[in-house]
């Protein structure tokens, strides 16, 4: 998540779904791996600034990443029978 992500809000989100013992969230400090990664959004709005374009990257246990699937529309989510595919060929 960027910086500006990470607030009152995101973390009710967070609490009132269970996901702070399921999901692993990490602060990416000046969006320096959203650089790293290429996946910054070009011409944000002001409340987009640092915002990555939505990713998803699998790795395996080793850290080699598996799968990545970068969208520019955050309205398009990717089929959860795919990812289940793909998790199924890492482990």
């Amino acid at each position: 998540m960027a910086d500006n992500q990470i607030n009152e809000r995101s973390l009710r989100f967070i609490d009132e779904n269970g996901l702070r013992d399921r999901v692993l969230f990490l602060s990416d400090t000046d969006s320096r791996s959203i650089d790293r990664l290429g996946v910054r959004r070009p011409n944000p709005e002001e409340m987009e600034a640092g915002v990555p374009h939505p990713s998803t990257y699998l790795l395996d246990r080793d850290g080699v990443v598996r799968f990545v699937d970068v969208r520019e529309d955050f309205h398009i989510w990717l089929d959860p029978r795919l990812l289940q595919q793909e998790l199924a060929q890492i482990q």
